[in-house]
């Protein structure tokens, strides 16, 4: 089920909310590719450094990351941002 890299992440913020809120935990595998509507991990750089969780979609070849929470952007990913996501979320919850 988990790949050997798999490691558990906090959620840096509400993006996801009210299904991952800011505080829950997600199992990330950094050795499954990113597919069309799945939730992957994101390095957010700079003060509070943090793993944020985005639904990654590809639409018309641009590939955009996108919150739940209409109060978040939409994040679309070029060749300069491109690193910023980690790995595919394969579980998460409120627990560990």
């Amino acid at each position: 089920m988990f790949g050997p890299e798999t490691f558990i992440e906090r959620v840096g913020d509400d993006a996801l909310a009210p299904d991952l809120a800011e505080g829950h935990y997600a199992w990330i595998d950094p050795d499954e590719p990113a597919r069309d509507g799945q939730l992957v991990a994101v390095w957010a750089e700079g003060p509070g450094s943090a793993t944020l969780v985005r639904s990654y979609h590809v639409e018309d070849g641009i590939r955009v990351l996108r919150a739940a929470n209409r109060g978040w952007p939409e994040i679309v990913l070029d060749h300069d941002n491109e690193t910023m996501i980690r790995s595919v979320v394969v579980f998460a919850g409120l627990g560990v």
